[in-house]
């Protein structure tokens, strides 16, 4: 897994991931996020395009994203999911749960 984080506006971090997100990877992605919410941020954009594969470890480490964010009041959006991620979030009953939008584009200002 290949991860990069972009200052993309003022105060609106982007998590491009690339690779498949599971048990091995999660720790890495959760090193990334969780610094974010400490740098009076005021949204964090997950980027999925490049993920072909997320298991219940990835998805527990977005869900401590979405925790943190709640928890500082600031906007969290998972944005690009492939069909085989999103119905992942489908059948786990989280994509209500989470800000999920098709391209980057729809949650930039």
């Amino acid at each position: 897994m290949k991860l990069s984080v972009q200052e993309k506006q003022p105060m609106v971090y982007m998590v491009a991931i690339e690779g498949e997100v599971d048990m091995s990877s999660s720790p890495e992605l959760r090193a990334h996020l969780a610094p974010l919410f400490r740098k009076g941020t005021s949204h964090v954009i997950v980027e999925l395009s490049g993920v072909p594969y997320i298991d219940s470890s990835g998805i527990a480490t977005l869900i401590e994203g979405l925790q943190l964010s709640r928890k500082s009041s600031i906007r969290f959006t998972l944005a690009g999911a492939r069909p085989s991620v999103e119905a992942v979030f489908e059948l786990a009953y989280l994509k209500g749960v989470f800000e999920m939008v098709p391209r980057i584009e729809d949650c930039l200002l």
